[in-house]
């Protein structure tokens, strides 16, 4: 998967993701927007990540893609994040709710490992 260098509104995720499914962008757009909305963000983090991951399209270098499994799980783990934020299991004895730290925590690993020389 590549972010699209055509068919994009914004950074590409959507236009690529659409390629890479063989659906149109604006389904997956208008999906990507319901359930940003639906999650309180969550899926907007996930669209982030998603941009900083994908390599861009290039029209002249041919440049290695991310696997399209990564992008399907990357989006399922966003869903049973969401899932369990909303059913309370992601918070401590005392009520506090361990969502953004996950993320936080998350993003920080994908940043290590991209650091260590190797595509997450």
């Amino acid at each position: 998967m590549v972010r699209s260098f055509t068919d994009r509104m914004f950074s590409g995720v959507c236009g690529g993701l659409g390629a890479a499914l063989r659906l149109d962008a604006w389904i997956v757009r208008g999906v990507w927007a319901v359930l940003t909305v639906l999650s309180s963000g969550l899926f907007a983090v996930t669209y982030a990540t998603l941009w900083w991951l994908t390599p861009q399209e290039s029209l002249i270098a041919r440049r290695r893609r991310f696997p399209t499994i990564m992008a399907l799980l990357l989006i399922a783990l966003t869903a049973a994040a969401w899932w369990a934020r909303d059913n309370g299991q992601l918070q401590t004895a005392a009520g506090v709710d361990l969502t953004l730290p996950g993320v936080a925590l998350f993003l920080s690993a994908i940043f290590f490992l991209r650091q260590l020389g190797g595509r997450a």
